[in-house]
């Protein structure tokens, strides 16, 4: 996907984190949204270890997110996105590819 289109973990997580411009959330996933100075859109992913233990899991799961932004990439508004994995995550891959459809259509342009 490139560095240009992931928000750099360091700075860009807290501040979506702290004060969002939007948030939606399924039963699996939470997406927040803040406006950037970019001409693009950025994506994050946050998964925490505790929530899924298997590193092969996470990374799957984060492939997957990462795809589907892609995937979007041209309907959705120039902003930054963090998709917060919940902890119910099933391993249906069909519902987490309908939960992302779901979400992606709230930001469209």
């Amino acid at each position: 996907m490139g560095l240009k289109h992931s928000i750099p973990s360091s700075e860009g997580f807290s501040e979506i984190f702290s004060s969002p411009d939007k948030k939606f959330s399924t039963n699996s996933l939470l997406v927040l949204c803040k406006e950037n100075q970019l001409e693009h859109s950025r994506v994050g992913v946050a998964i925490k270890k505790k929530d899924i233990r298997l590193a092969v899991n996470r990374n799957r799961i984060k492939r997957k997110i990462k795809g589907s932004f892609r995937s979007k990439l041209l309907e959705l508004q120039k902003k930054d996105y963090v998709v917060l994995v919940k902890r119910n995550l099933s391993n249906e891959e069909k519902k987490m590819t309908r939960d992302l459809e779901f979400l992606w259509g709230k930001f469209k342009k």
